[in-house]
This record gives structure tokens, C-alpha cells and sequence, in this order.
């Protein structure tokens, strides 16, 4: 049950992105590389002209998140010789929240999909646990159980 709470918004976002936008098959090689300013600063970075070099031929890259992709390229030739398609989304626009939901559920309860659980905490400590991601490098999810 702890995963499954620590699941939520995350897994939801990653369905969306491989499953709905992507169209990701069986297979197929898929990278992700993360964000909030611990591998690749999206604010600052020249991060579309990062998928595009790194990107096959006929990639499928899906940008996340409520900010402009106003940043472009530097050399958008390369992802027009490689073919590159881009789509951008958002977790907050998704008609059915059921849907990513049951098939993240299933891939849990078939043992396909797991989520890391660095930490828990009881509901009376909730402030330790908000401390803890403003203050600490924390590998997983932390949850709070009531």
C-alpha cells in the first residue's frame, strides 16, 4: 500500500508521457533523463538541442511540465536530419486520471513496476518529512501514512 501512495502524480506523469504521447511499444528503448535541477536544469539548459543530439533517428521526444519550451536550438538541423518528433504535455490536462491509473496499478500488482520508498513517516511528523525534502538528497519517495 505504501508504494502505491508514493506512486500518485509521478507514475501518472510517466504513463502519459510513454504510453499516451510517446506511444512507447514493447521493446523499444525509451531515455529519461530527470529534471529539477539535478541532472539537467531545463531553465537554463539548451535541453531540446540535448534530446536531438542524443536522439535515433525517428525519436519520439515528450517534453513535461508547464513551462515554454522557449529555449530551441542551437542547431536545429540535427533534429531535422535524424527526423525528430516533439510533444509537449502536461500531467494537469489529463481527461481521465483512471485510466493511467489502472494500468499503473496493474503493472504494481503484476510486479512489472515498483517504486522506490526512501522513507515514512507517521502523520504527526509531516513536517519532518516536508524538512526533509527541502534539506536532504533523498534517493525514492517519502511517505507520509496517516
Amino acid at each position: 500500500m505504501t508504494e502505491a501512495g508514493a506512486a500518485g502524480v509521478a507514475a501518472v506523469t510517466a504513463w502519459r508521457a510513454l504510453i499516451d504521447h510517446a506511444d512507447l511499444e514493447p521493446a523499444e528503448y525509451c531515455l529519461v533523463h530527470g529534471g529539477v535541477d539535478a541532472i539537467l536544469d531545463h531553465r537554463l539548459d539548451d535541453y531540446l538541442q540535448f534530446d536531438a543530439d542524443v536522439a535515433t533517428t525517428g525519436a519520439r521526444v515528450v517534453g513535461i511540465g508547464e513551462h515554454s519550451p522557449d529555449p530551441g536550438f542551437s542547431n536545429d538541423g540535427v533534429a531535422r536530419s535524424k527526423d525528430v518528433s516533439y510533444q509537449f504535455m502536461s500531467m494537469f490536462n489529463t481527461p481521465d486520471l483512471r485510466v493511467p491509473l489502472r494500468g499503473v496499478a496493474y503493472l504494481m500488482e503484476t510486479g512489472a513496476l515498483s517504486v522506490e520508498v526512501a522513507r515514512t513517516y507517521d502523520l504527526e511528523a509531516a513536517a519532518n518529512a516536508q524538512r526533509a525534502v527541502v534539506n536532504d538528497s533523498v534517493l525514492g519517495k517519502l511517505v507520509i501514512e496517516p
